[in-house]
């Protein structure tokens, strides 16, 4: 068993009500108490009711419960920093942020939302959350209740996304929450196309920076990269990736890296438009931020 500073004292009764692999599991969050990931200050006391010796033990039906319980404490004890997102619409017209979690990753509650002009919704994130978050706009639900967007539809009939993600091209934002060395990695991201402006700007936190896509590209779109509505309309700029899908403009087979994908005059012209964003899918050295322990604000036409 690992060593613990005395002054978290977990009476030694409690080892015989919680079992010896969750006392175990307890003096190990413990020990590592002011180091990542747990930061618990070693000042802190960590109380048990102990279970007087002698007496019966809990019965093997209140045993799920007991490690509900120590997994329960665990979590309280970790500190871990909950990262509230706050999205903001400034353009005017509505848009609809959706999320789409990474594979084994919670899912942001809820998956989609409408925002209108000038409205706000703050969201707390899960835990370690990664994904991606975008916006749709030009929605409406038909006569028999089917929701949909005209850009950035996830194809569910619902505001919610559900673990669908949202057609192409949008405007992404994504993130890996407390990911190497705790911090926070994030970006905006034009790979695949355009169509809402956005930024990502910190709240709080240490050694961070805002990033942005706040040029409407639908503006200055080519011909053969718009996404057009049935109005005629430009909802949205694909990226050459989406438009052609060939390797070069992809980044696949001999294309598939750093050194022979390169950018072409697409990526270029939303590289010119947003210098923050990704423009093509190696576009790192100007395109991922860090942060440590912040809060985030989400605005759609910054």
């Amino acid at each position: 068993m690992l060593d613990v500073p005395p002054r978290f004292g977990i009476p030694h009764a409690c080892h015989l009500w919680v079992g010896t692999p969750i006392s175990d599991l307890v003096y190990a969050v413990l020990a590592h108490g002011n180091s990542a990931p747990y930061k618990v200050p070693l000042t802190s006391t960590f109380r048990l009711t102990p279970t007087p010796l002698g007496s019966p033990q809990p019965s093997s039906m209140a045993q799920p419960r007991l490690v509900s319980l120590a997994f329960f404490v665990a979590g309280l004890i970790s500190g871990a920093h909950s990262t509230t997102f706050s999205f903001k619409n400034n353009c005017p017209y509505p848009v609809w942020p959706a999320s789409l979690a990474n594979a084994g990753k919670a899912a942001f509650s809820p998956t989609g939302f409408q925002l209108d002009s000038g409205a706000s919704l703050a969201l707390d994130a899960p835990p370690a959350w990664s994904g991606r978050m975008w916006a749709r706009h030009r929605c409406s639900t038909d006569s028999s209740g089917r929701f949909s967007c005209l850009s950035g539809d996830c194809g569910t009939g619902q505001v919610a996304c559900s673990g669908a993600g949202g057609a192409t091209p949008t405007t992404l934002v994504e993130f890996t929450l407390q990911g190497g060395g705790g911090k926070d990695f994030y970006d905006v991201s034009c790979v695949d196309g355009f169509n809402v402006p956005v930024s990502v700007v910190p709240s709080g936190g240490s050694n961070c920076d805002s990033t942005s896509c706040p040029t409407n590209i639908n503006a200055r779109c080519p011909t053969e990269l718009q996404m057009m509505a049935p109005d005629g309309s430009v909802v949205g700029c694909k990226s050459a990736c989406i438009a052609f899908g060939t390797d070069q403009y992809c980044c696949r087979g001999k294309y598939g890296s750093p050194d022979t994908c390169k950018p072409t005059g697409y990526s270029k012209m939303f590289k010119d438009a947003c210098p923050q964003a990704y423009s093509y899918a190696y576009d790192d050295k100007s395109s991922t931020f860090t942060c440590a322990g912040a809060n985030y604000d989400i605005t759609y036409c910054p």
